[in-house]
């Protein structure tokens, strides 16, 4: 007999009580008799042929062979095998890892005259034990027993869960109950303070669009100033390159002259040359010649030639010194133009340089604060309300160059530099 485990879901026939009571078939049916008398719980015997299995009597087939004395001293002195032989009953043989509920299948599903026959459980090694019907029944029972455990156990788990969901029902109601009171609440005492915190939100942002638009005036009149001047650079510097080319064949002109004044020099030298050489030769006549009214006439002749020439080599050069004069005004005129126009773009850079510095003023003043205060403001509010008028609100954000503060008033600046450019220009000489 082999002892009986614990029964789960997973148990095979392995763990249940099976007996192991095998006999050759040459045993007498005597001694399976004895064998029955003194173990009675015994379900039945294996008969076997060496290790070959022949089949299996039940006890309760056994005993009601033998019932009369005419068929027990029959079976009682012939081998067992003769007994098997005229029964003819197929046993039900079953491997040890079987689950307990296919046996039970199995044995149920067998003939009525054979359903409580005891089964052959055939383990490793072609070991046979034998197996009461009564036995496995009990076994199956333990698992029904076992599995309505559990469906009780879960049953009272659901029932738990069924309390507790209704018990965080009735919280969730409370909870919700009161939530909504509390958003009444909050509703009725913050109604006419976001209302407050709106509208303050929306002149904030009215005045920054203001602001940008004053900027925008600003920095239209800095490009208006700035393109003013650099038009002015420009032109003046075509100016000052033609004032430049106009000296140059001025002073090409004046070396021309100093050609011409060389050439006249040379050309009195020659003369005087000449009148020397002339007195040296009326001196000559004046002592050889028998008649020297005539060879002074002659030499006086020349020497009125020679004075004539003089004299318009003198109204050359007097002629070249009037355009010498001409010259000298005209590159004194140049001079004192481009000197006008070096002044008035000096006069432009400073007009720009003006615009320029009160911009970097008005940077260096720039205060934060408003947008600051804007956000701020946006944040103390309803969450359900403000998140969208402070994405807006942020996109108006200004630059440091768009300072807001109330030092730096834009139109303020717009007209203290439009003043300072008005009173440059009454100051500063006009443009050529």
């Amino acid at each position: 007999m082999s002892s009986q485990s614990p029964i789960t879901f997973d148990s095979t026939l392995a763990s249940v009580l099976s007996y192991d009571f095998t006999v050759s078939s040459s045993t007498l049916g005597q001694s399976v008799a004895k064998k029955f008398a003194q173990n009675p719980d015994l379900p039945g015997v294996i008969i076997m042929d060496n290790r070959h299995f022949l089949g299996m009597i039940s006890r309760a087939k056994f005993r009601e062979q033998v019932n009369t004395t005419q068929r027990e001293n029959l079976y009682f002195n012939q081998p067992i095998q003769m007994l098997l032989d005229y029964l003819r009953i197929p046993a039900l043989l079953l491997d040890q890892n079987c689950k307990i509920g296919d046996a039970v299948n199995s044995a149920l599903n067998r003939s009525k005259e054979l359903i409580y026959e005891p089964i052959v459980v055939i383990f490793d090694n072609q070991f046979y034990r034998i197996l009461d019907i009564q036995t496995l029944l009990l076994a199956q029972n333990q698992l029904l027993n076992h599995a309505q455990s559990l469906i009780q156990q879960q049953q009272s788990q659901v029932e738990q869960s069924f309390q507790i969901i209704e018990t965080e029902k009735r919280k969730l109601k409370k909870y919700t109950k009161y939530y909504q009171n509390q958003q009444e609440v909050i509703k009725k005492n913050y109604g006419d303070f976001l209302k407050i915190k709106q509208q303050e939100i929306f002149e904030t942002a009215q005045k920054i669009t203001e602001i940008n638009e004053d900027f925008l005036q600003l920095s239209q009149l800095v490009i208006g100033e700035t393109n003013k001047s650099f038009h002015s650079i420009y032109v003046s510097t075509n100016s000052i390159h033609a004032n430049t080319s106009h000296v140059q064949r001025i002073s090409e002109s004046i070396s021309n002259d100093l050609e011409s004044i060389h050439s006249a020099c040379n050309l009195i030298a020659k003369i005087l040359q000449q009148i020397r050489h002339l007195a040296v030769q009326a001196s000559i006549i004046a002592h050889q010649s028998q008649t020297p009214s005539q060879g002074f006439s002659r030499i006086n002749l020349e020497i009125n030639q020679l004075l004539n020439q003089i004299l318009n080599v003198n109204q050359q050069m007097n002629k070249v010194a009037n355009h010498f004069r001409f010259h000298s005004q005209k590159l004194q005129d140049i001079a004192e133009n481009d000197a006008e126009i070096a002044r008035s773009i000096l006069s432009k850079l400073e007009r720009a340089e003006l615009v320029v510095k009160e911009l970097e003023r008005l940077i260096d003043n720039y205060d934060p604060n408003l947008i600051i205060l804007i956000v701020e403001q946006a944040k103390n509010m309803s969450p359900e309300l403000i998140p969208s008028l402070i994405s807006k609100i942020e996109k108006l954000a200004l630059t440091p160059e768009e300072n807001p503060s109330s030092e730096s008033n834009p139109q303020h600046l717009i007209g203290l530099i439009e003043r300072t450019l008005q009173q440059r220009n009454h100051n500063s000489p006009p443009e050529s």
